[in-house]
């Protein structure tokens, strides 16, 4: 059912510091952030704004776009006339509303959408979600509805898009069961299919209320059941424009909380909008999945009794869901986290984030740093730019010879703000002594060098001597393997020390804490290998975290301040 010329949308929402959004008729705008940030009182705020105009905390206000309709014809359409009172009335699940003649012409000179608000404003909270799944009365099948179960009970398409959205989630479907008595309980099961002859058509009635009577039914399961229940019977109904969804992700299992994004995504109407509160990079990945042209991400930080909004352009938010390694990395989790650290590779973060804990216990604490690491020092400054623009305390954890390369360097140091004249000139004088006469070999020196060695035998084959010769004729020397393998202390003293540590001290501040040692692997030396292996080779023969061992990366991690 339409409601293309019915009801409006919110076209504006304005932020208690003054901060404006401007929001189109079939947005999806994702509230996240941090614990007690404001994220649910947003959806709070704007409910009420709906329907009057005192401030809201978070957000002060909201401007709403009508369209032109008679709202009197659409409550004919959605909702069940009340026969029963003096007055004229309908109600449809929340909404219970008094009317007359004069009504349409009342709405349209609103700026709110005041007394008629739960006709066009879905608010899905928690406790909302999960009344909305007991079951309704039974009515006689042409009577006028005011429960989605009725409708999904009498009319097929409503009944099979439910069943279908259910089954997608649970693995089973959902059949309103008709034949329970006075109320229309959601059965959960397999579709009822006599094959047997009845001998008369009441006994074949008899039989499935029977069979049915034995499905569980959705009000008695579990939380996460009745919640992803309760929201899909809301978005079955079309005359709905905006639609509040806190915390869709409650009570649901990851895969299903994935599922629930891609059907809302899927479901909502080019005449729709929505405005989600959520917690869950898999709510935000269904969505994206589904819908990544709709999506607005504001980000809500708070800071003693004042509220920060930061929000992600759909632009940055294509360009890191383009990239199939950071799409299917923990990267969206960090819009949660109060700070995020990003490191090289995997084993950078589980060993950075188990001492992380381990100080943070030890000071009574717990840790709310989120390691992530971007598959290589070629995707730091996407993702450090996509994540400061949310105002995420983003820091950054590289390998020393991410100085090795200067475009790869510049983009992430510019990432993070830093002009790049204001550390060029260091660069470059640190850069310029990491030079050996050894780094290129002149193809004349060589060739006279080889032949010097192959003329000093006549011998058919090479003997090790002569070839272990022929190796170091052709071997470079690199000051910056040296630095990989043993950090600041391998740089060479005098002015290039000096302008190393110009340039550390502008990254530190600047959020980027380059590795000290070189490489993760040489915080501890006396375990070789690399990667994975070295991580657990690590913890395997040094179980006690306080351990002398550990005291250089307990000094680092303690440095960056998380």
């Amino acid at each position: 059912m339409s409601n293309a010329n019915v009801g409006g949308y919110i076209s504006k929402i304005v932020f208690n510091n003054g901060q404006t959004v401007d929001i189109t008729q079939n947005d999806i705008i994702l509230f996240v952030g941090p614990n007690n940030a404001g994220k649910s009182q947003s959806l709070d705020d704007i409910y009420r704004l709906c329907e009057r105009k005192p401030n809201g905390i978070v957000i002060r206000d909201v401007e709403i776009l009508k369209h032109e309709g008679s709202v009197l014809s659409l409550l004919e359409k959605v909702a069940k006339r009340n026969r029963d009172r003096t007055y004229l009335s309908y109600s449809f699940l929340d909404l219970d509303i008094a009317v007359d003649k004069g009504s349409d012409m009342a709405f349209q000179r609103e700026d709110v959408y005041g007394r008629y608000r739960n006709l066009f404003v879905a608010n899905l909270n928690a406790s909302q979600r999960l009344l909305a799944c007991f079951p309704p009365n039974n009515i006689p099948r042409d009577s006028k509805r005011d429960h989605p179960i009725q409708y999904a009970a009498f009319e097929p398409t409503y009944r099979k898009w439910l069943s279908k959205c259910f089954k997608k989630a649970f693995g089973s479907e959902l059949i309103p069961n008709t034949q329970f008595g006075g109320s229309i309980p959601l059965c959960i099961g397999e579709p009822v299919k006599l094959n047997q002859e009845f001998g008369d058509e009441q006994e074949r009635q008899e039989a499935y209320a029977n069979i049915l009577a034995q499905y569980k039914q959705v009000h008695n399961q579990g939380d996460g059941i009745k919640s992803f229940t309760g929201i899909i019977l809301y978005l079955m109904m079309k005359h709905y424009c905006t639609y509040l969804i806190d915390e869709p992700e409650a009570f649901l299992h990851p895969p299903q909380a994935r599922i629930l994004g891609q059907i809302i995504g899927e479901t909502l109407s080019g005449q729709q909008q929505a405005f989600i509160s959520t917690h869950s990079d898999e709510i935000i990945k269904g969505l994206f999945e589904t819908c990544p042209d709709r999506l607005k991400i504001i980000r809500i930080t708070r800071e003693d009794d004042i509220n920060y909004f930061s929000i992600l352009s759909n632009a940055d938010i294509v360009k890191v869901w383009g990239d199939p390694l950071l799409r299917h990395s923990n990267i969206l989790s960090s819009l949660f986290h109060k700070n995020v650290v990003l490191c090289e590779s995997d084993s950078d973060c589980q060993m950075y984030s188990i001492i992380d804990n381990h100080l943070k216990q030890k000071q009574g604490k717990y840790s709310e740093t989120l390691f992530i690491h971007c598959g290589g020092k070629q995707r730091m400054a996407k993702v450090v730019t996509a994540l400061r623009s949310l105002n995420v305390d983003v820091k950054l954890i590289p390998d020393m010879d991410v100085l090795n390369d200067e475009g790869v360097f510049r983009a992430i140091v510019e990432s993070f703000g830093i002009a790049w004249d204001e550390i060029k000139d260091d660069y470059k004088i640190f850069v310029s002594h990491l030079h050996s006469p050894r780094d290129t070999i002149k193809r004349e020196d060589a060739k006279s060098s080889i032949i010097s060695i192959l003329d000093e035998s006549t011998d058919t084959i090479l003997s090790k001597d002569e070839l272990k010769k022929l190796q170091e004729t052709l071997k470079t020397t690199s000051k910056w393997e040296n630095i990989k393998k043993m950090g600041i202390s391998a740089i060479p003293a005098g002015d290039s020390r000096a302008a190393f540590d110009r340039l550390n001290t502008i990254l530190k501040d600047n959020g980027i804490h380059l590795v000290p040692v070189g490489e993760l692997e040489c915080f501890v030396k006396t375990i070789g290998n690399h990667g994975p292996r070295w991580v657990n080779e690590v913890l395997e023969s040094y179980p006690d975290f306080d351990d002398l061992a550990y005291l250089e990366i307990r000094s680092f991690i303690l440095g960056i301040d998380l």
